[in-house]
């Protein structure tokens, strides 16, 4: 459970004091060999989550190789999907998927996206395990926000739920070394409301099809009113 000291201040990213984040990390090449299906519900929520909100695309934020895209390209074979990221794992997608619109961004600097507004306004977001790869947070936030200002009525994220990874009181930084940091649920929900975002949904889902453990967040966030 969590604890009851006080959460930290936007300089901490509202993590608890104490806690150490890494001050580097190496480059997430996004390669796996498939016996694991990490997050295995994150994207059929997030479709699910769009068919209800009238949209007919996704962009996913941090899109890695794009694996769980492609699998929602049966299901949804009339969707439009967007994907962003940098480096291999971006050239990768080019490479390999005949669907969808890649577009590279480094997610520590960017500020915006070349997608017409008409594509935005149809499309649900998603960043899925992916802030806590970054530095720092806020431009990625700042651009999810910007996505819902430009008329996407939704973004769902997801990333590890410290308490039930490692604990809440733990030091830090995590086990994963390409993880920078990682919240505590109400530290990550309060990240959230100080970011500008408006929590419709909160909950805990599968971190893996193996384990099958909650100890994973699942958000669903729209534009808070002071940014609507």
């Amino acid at each position: 459970m969590p604890s009851t000291r006080p959460l930290g201040d936007a300089a901490s990213y509202f993590i608890r004091a104490g806690y150490r984040s890494r001050d580097s990390v190496e480059y997430f090449a996004d390669e796996t060999d498939g016996a694991t299906v990490w997050q295995p519900d994150v994207y059929p929520y997030a479709a699910a989550r769009a068919e209800q909100l009238g949209c007919d695309a996704l962009i996913d934020i941090g899109c890695g190789r794009a694996g769980k895209l492609a699998a929602l390209t049966s299901v949804h074979p009339a969707w439009s999907f967007v994907g962003v990221d940098f480096g291999e794992n971006l050239h990768w997608c080019r490479a390999n998927h005949r669907f969808g619109e890649w577009i590279e961004a480094d997610l520590e600097t960017a500020r915006g996206l070349p997608l017409a507004p008409a594509v935005v306004k149809r499309s649900l977001v998603v960043c899925s395990d992916v802030v806590e790869h970054v530095l720092d947070p806020r431009p990625l936030l700042a651009l999810v926000r910007g996505l819902l200002a430009a008329g996407s009525p939704g973004a769902v994220f997801s990333t590890p739920a410290r308490e039930f990874r490692s604990g809440y009181e733990t030091a830090g930084p995590p086990r994963n070394p390409s993880h920078v940091r990682e919240w505590a649920s109400d530290e990550f929900q309060a990240l959230l409301r100080d970011s500008g975002f408006e929590i419709h949904y909160a909950g805990l889902t599968r971190s893996d099809d193996v384990s099958n453990g909650l100890s994973t967040q699942l958000v669903l966030v729209g534009l808070g009113k002071e940014n609507s």
